[in-house]
């Protein structure tokens, strides 16, 4: 008999390598197929199919909550980050260009500005006369007079009489903030006053209820608080006075330590030492300015500082 290759060989190899032409395993060429093992050949696929599509979809269902709840640590949908909410800012006011956070090598000093040690205080302070050539000046714009802060620093006072500018800020006709001594007739007080226009008599004062002291050191602590519409004045700690502030005059000058701008004129020079200058762009509340007044930092950090430690 001949065999199925017509050469006289046995039937073996086949085309495909797997015992025939028959799919493989469902027996050799010319056998009957055996149908039972076919169908539960494929109901095994099936079944792995379905299996893969359920377990790719349990990880798309994995990789999508993953997204929901990243966003929704993020703040917003699909990780957009929430927005803050701003500042409140006061009304017709331009806000200047602010410097980044600066430290105490960002000054000029007068001629007569001597920085150094005092008794009485633990790190450095400047020392001033009372004359115009005794201040330190900052290089840069720091505070955003149109939206709140905070301004402090620890003084010793060394004048007996005249208004004394400790720290202030303004532009080159009047301060918008001052921070210090002032004597208007019969009063004799710490003082943070603001402008509100620049024009002579347009300034809101919140005066301490004692006197300014000579030769003591004193923190002094003002704070502009835009949403409440006031000013405070904090000494040592404690609130000594709060006023209605509608708004303050709008300046991009520099921080000046030891004098004040009024109507294009430099005033009230320091006669005495200034420490620890810190402002913050945020008005901090009473429990942090007693901190400060205590430990002479608080546990929100300062936008700038000056003679410090």
């Amino acid at each position: 008999m001949e065999s199925a290759g017509g050469n006289g060989g046995s039937v073996s190899g086949g085309q495909n390598g797997n015992g025939g032409w028959g799919a493989p395993g469902f027996g050799p060429v010319g056998s009957t197929p055996d149908w039972a093992a076919m169908a539960e050949a494929t109901e095994r696929a099936a079944r792995r199919k379905r299996l893969l599509r359920v377990g790719f979809g349990a990880i798309g269902a994995l990789v999508v909550a993953g997204i929901v709840v990243a966003a929704l640590v993020l703040g917003g949908p699909l990780g957009k980050k929430k927005p803050q909410p701003a500042q409140p800012v006061a009304a017709n006011c331009i806000a200047p260009t602010l410097a980044p956070t600066t430290g105490s090598n960002d000054l000029r000093l007068g001629a007569s500005a001597q920085v150094g040690t005092v008794d009485g205080h633990s790190g450095l302070a400047l020392t001033t006369h009372g004359t115009p050539d005794g201040y330190a000046e900052v290089n840069s714009t720091v505070v955003n007079t149109c939206t709140s802060f905070t301004v402090s620093a620890v003084v010793r006072n060394s004048a007996p009489d005249e208004p004394r500018a400790a720290v202030s800020q303004g532009s080159d006709g009047f301060f918008s903030f001052y921070l210090g001594r002032d004597i208007v007739g019969t009063h004799d007080q710490w003082v943070f006053k603001v402008q509100t226009a620049a024009e002579s008599g347009k300034a809101i004062q919140a005066l301490s209820t004692d006197p300014a002291t000579v030769g003591q050191w004193t923190t002094l602590t003002g704070v502009y608080d835009v949403k409440a519409q006031t000013i405070s004045l904090y000494v040592d700690g404690v609130l000594a006075k709060t006023t209605p502030a509608p708004g303050i005059l709008s300046t991009n000058g520099p921080i000046e330590v030891g004098r004040a701008r009024f109507k294009s004129h430099w005033v009230d020079s320091w006669n005495g030492s200034i420490a620890d200058v810190q402002v913050w762009d945020q008005p901090l509340t009473a429990d942090k300015i007693a901190q400060v007044a205590k430990t002479r930092s608080a546990d929100v950090p300062a936008r700038a500082t000056w003679f410090r430690f």
